[in-house]
């Protein structure tokens, strides 16, 4: 399964460059990392509680590009840790469902340290 084609008009933008401000998130996070997903598609998550962003980093786009999600329910971050198959829970329950920026690790000149959150700094800038 394909890296879903996104809803262009889903896509945020600040100042035509993907929205950072979750740089300063300090809500409670659950991370899936790469090693717990059986999956041939997404490479990676992590959820804010707080804020209700989910981060996705697929295996076909690579390791420096993740996808932020807003306004992500809980409940759908509890489908996606327990979905049989990540890739078919992202296209069906995320990816066209929710307001979402692309970026990566090139968006942060100084290896993420401008990122508050530990656990967040830690997603972005790990392969």
């Amino acid at each position: 399964m394909a890296v879903p084609d996104h809803a262009a008009a889903n896509r945020r933008y600040v100042d035509g460059r993907p929205d950072l401000s979750f740089m300063d998130q300090r809500a409670p996070l659950d991370t899936m990392p790469a090693g717990s997903f059986q999956s041939s598609n997404v490479h990676s998550a992590i959820y804010d509680f707080g804020e209700r962003n989910l981060f996705l980093r697929f295996k076909r786009d690579g390791p420096d590009v993740i996808y932020q999600y807003w306004e992500v329910p809980a409940s759908t971050w509890d489908g996606l840790q327990l979905a049989s198959s990540k890739g078919s829970f992202v296209n069906e329950s995320i990816a066209y469902s929710y307001e979402y920026a692309l970026f990566g690790r090139d968006d942060f000149p100084d290896r993420g340290r401008d990122i508050s959150h530990d656990r967040l700094r830690q997603f972005v800038m790990a392969p």
